[in-house]
């Protein structure tokens, strides 16, 4: 794993195929840029992508917010501009595993690692 300081170039919300939730967020290394996010936060009830988030941890909020505590922002509008540090994989391309604040280390947000706690503690429906 690899830490860089990079800047948010671009945070985005948008809805995907008219019906998911999607939030990603573009960083800068200083020449190189990488994007963050393309988790599915959520979608319009009756969809695979509502339907499967209605009994589940609200993963948009836990994303924004997350996000913008790393970014040390109240506002979803402030994102771009914001110094953050991000951990990556290993290796040329490796991918965003979490961001962080530029200086306090317990603002770190890894959503691979929350979402599949969240997932693994959910009780199989019968």
């Amino acid at each position: 794993m690899v830490t860089k300081n990079a800047i948010i170039e671009a945070a985005t919300i948008r809805i995907e195929r008219g019906f998911i939730l999607d939030c990603s967020i573009q960083v800068n290394y200083g020449g190189s840029v990488q994007g963050y996010g393309g988790f599915v936060l959520g979608g319009s009830a009756g969809s695979a992508a509502g339907d499967g988030h209605a009994t589940s941890g609200n993963y948009a909020a836990e994303f924004l917010m997350r996000c913008m505590a790393a970014a040390d922002v109240e506002d979803w509008a402030h994102m771009k501009g914001r110094a953050v540090r991000v951990q990556t994989e290993d290796g040329w391309g490796g991918s965003i595993l979490a961001i962080g604040h530029i200086i306090r280390d317990d603002r770190w947000f890894n959503a691979r690692e929350t979402f599949a706690a969240w997932k693994a503690a959910k009780p199989e429906s019968p």
